[in-house]
């Protein structure tokens, strides 16, 4: 399995791409525990001190207040944003620890 730093993409909290949101496109990306144990995202994100999570969109204002945020996976040459969904709608978190 290689790197998930060799696609060229970048996983980032949703706060940080703010600055620069209205240049960029925001799509959905339908994601699994499947796909995210296959990417070896949670372990590169658990290297860098990054906690993932998962949360209904009703309850995403109550985590945002505990430090957690919407994990985007983004394709900056074609500048496009995807929030990362599972299947039932609820959204994958991302928090600093």
């Amino acid at each position: 399995m290689f790197p998930f730093t060799l696609l060229g993409l970048a996983y980032t909290v949703a706060k940080d791409i703010k600055a620069n949101f209205l240049d960029w496109t925001e799509e959905e990306k339908i994601v699994s525990r499947d796909w995210i144990e296959r990417t070896d995202l949670q372990a590169e994100l658990a290297a860098k001190g990054v906690a993932l999570g998962q949360c209904r969109p009703d309850l995403l204002a109550i985590r945002q207040l505990d430090g957690w945020d919407v994990a985007y996976e983004l394709d900056e040459a074609k500048r496009v944003a995807r929030k990362l969904v599972f299947r039932d709608n609820t959204l994958l978190i991302v928090r600093h620890v």
